[in-house]
């Protein structure tokens, strides 16, 4: 059962925020397939913990690029990065195996923030960082 299903129009440019885009997919749909599975809280407190972490690094790769490459919207994207780790922290307190909401509301906020924010706010600096070398 999948989520969301990876599309090469998701795409970038560059190979490896490629590949860490699709881990990120990739734990939605797990979070979406134990969703139908059964969940259990231990499961969504080991997702939700792994989500923080691979975000926090993920986003740190992009922001190390854009500051090395003097990407002009770096202000706005990092603005957009840090409310999306916010809203995973207030999640993770309303989660939980007997709030079926709130796990469906969580796994749709994941899919539509992430396809939205790779579709437009990750797209602006595609070019750049394929200017730079990157692919």
């Amino acid at each position: 059962m999948r989520f969301i299903t990876w599309k090469d129009s998701f795409s970038v440019g560059v190979h490896s925020i490629n590949d860490q885009h699709k881990k990120l997919v990739e734990m939605i749909n797990n979070l979406y397939t134990e969703f139908y599975n059964g969940i259990t809280n231990e499961f969504l407190k080991e997702l939700i913990g792994d989500l923080e972490k691979y975000t926090v690094y993920h986003f740190s790769y992009e922001e190390k690029f854009m500051k090395l490459y003097g990407y002009n919207d770096i202000k706005e994207h990092v603005a957009e990065h840090n409310k999306f780790i916010e809203e995973i922290k207030r999640y993770k307190e309303t989660v939980s195996k007997d709030n079926k909401t709130a796990v469906i509301d969580f796994a749709t906020f994941l899919k539509n923030w992430l396809l939205k924010h790779i579709m437009g706010t990750d797209k602006k600096y595609s070019k750049l960082f394929q200017e730079k070398g990157m692919s």
